[in-house]
């Protein structure tokens, strides 16, 4: 499953209701980092690209809400990964950087492509890509 995650109950509601409009399907539950909306890893591109607009849209307002009700408080963006060693560390992605990885790669590519720099960051590969 896909998970996308909240901060605000209003707006994990508001994903849900829309993957299900689209045909995508959700599990709702909440963990210890936030609400989690789960959808179905084998969705077709186009309801993915869906999703992820949508995400980075609710994302958006996320942000403008803790702005509002917290000012000069800074908004954060992060992929959580597990090193070699079965830690896990966030990796921290500044929010306009992030929309812009949101607007070309679904949530699971951008983790696949921070996980896979993190393994190559802890395991070095040094010789020439001709030969990898």
């Amino acid at each position: 499953m896909m998970e996308y995650i909240f901060f605000n109950a209003e707006l994990a509601e508001r994903f849900a209701e829309f993957a299900r409009l689209i045909g995508a399907g959700c599990e709702e539950r909440s963990d210890n980092m936030g609400l989690i909306v789960a959808v179905p890893e084998d969705l077709d591109e186009e309801l993915d690209n869906r999703l992820d607009t949508y995400y980075a849209h609710l994302l958006d307002e996320q942000a403008e809400m803790v702005e509002q009700t917290e000012p000069g408080l800074k908004h954060n963006t992060s992929i959580n990964i597990t090193l070699i060693d079965g830690r896990t560390c966030a990796i921290r992605i500044e929010p306009e950087m992030m929309n812009r990885l949101m607007g070309c790669l679904s949530i699971d590519e951008i983790h696949q492509l921070a996980t896979t720099i993190a393994r190559n960051v802890e395991n070095p590969d040094n010789r020439p890509l001709c030969q990898t």
